[in-house]
């Protein structure tokens, strides 16, 4: 999954994998803890400082094997709120539906996104900022990846990006998509856009033979969570985010 998302920039702390871009998502920005290093005080210590030095927020992403067992509770002890909830949900490869005959009407399939794709993610995740969303452009861009954009009437009303993910794991290699970035106009939703946008999605996977899918949704979203579900995807884990409170 962090591959799909790729960081700008990358560090390591004792067996943590550090991701800085420029405060871009909280993904992009936030620690992995991997393995337990042999003094946690002093790592997280390290880490704050080169968040500090960065003027990003130290945030850990964290879930059921995050190392050490006890991070969760040493990071509460240092001041860590909690936030994000966020499920993990996964297609297998022989599970993708299908690929139709035909293509999902009004979906235009893309290697890059455009402006118009762009300015619809932007719109409704951020960032406002000039500079700021030059860095989401490199996240976004930053591994081979397919835009989806649904267009009605001459307008996108629709998004979504799929990555492509190559993996080689004991000699066999495979690619894998993750789905990112599905979203729809606030104005035109409740027409069947993200599920139109979806199939379109499934139907590219199915065209390439994919090893399987995954996507991530905030455990709120109880809407995409009902429409993961009746197009197959199950939860396979979730993740939340522990982040430094700000100083008064």
């Amino acid at each position: 999954m962090d591959a799909g998302w790729p960081a700008v920039e990358r560090g390591e702390i004792a067996g943590w994998r550090l991701r800085f871009s420029g405060g871009v998502t909280q993904r992009a920005n936030s620690v992995l803890p991997l393995q337990a290093p042999a003094d946690v005080h002093a790592a997280i210590t390290e880490v704050e400082e080169r968040h500090s030095a960065r003027w990003i927020r130290p945030a850990f992403q964290l879930n059921e094997a995050a190392q050490p067992s006890d991070l969760d509770h040493i990071l509460a002890e240092r001041g860590y709120g909690v936030g994000s909830p966020t499920l993990v949900q996964i297609l297998h490869g022989s599970d993708v539906p299908a690929a139709p005959t035909a293509t999902v009407p009004d979906v235009v399939v893309a290697a890059a996104p455009d402006e118009e794709w762009l300015d619809l993610f932007w719109a409704q995740e951020g960032p406002p900022a000039s500079e700021d969303q030059r860095v989401s452009r490199l996240i976004l861009t930053g591994v081979p990846a397919l835009y989806f954009s649904l267009r009605v009437a001459g307008r996108t009303e629709s998004i979504a990006r799929l990555a492509l993910v190559d993996t080689d794991d004991d000699g066999e290699s495979a690619t894998f998509g993750g789905i990112y970035c599905v979203l729809t106009r606030p104005e035109a939703r409740r027409r069947g856009y993200s599920r139109r946008i979806m199939t379109a999605v499934l139907a590219e996977a199915a065209h390439r033979r994919l090893a399987g899918l995954w996507l991530q949704v905030r455990e709120s979203n109880v809407g995409a969570i009902q429409l993961y579900h009746e197009l197959g995807f199950t939860t396979a884990s979730s993740y939340y985010y522990r982040s430094l409170a700000v100083e008064a």
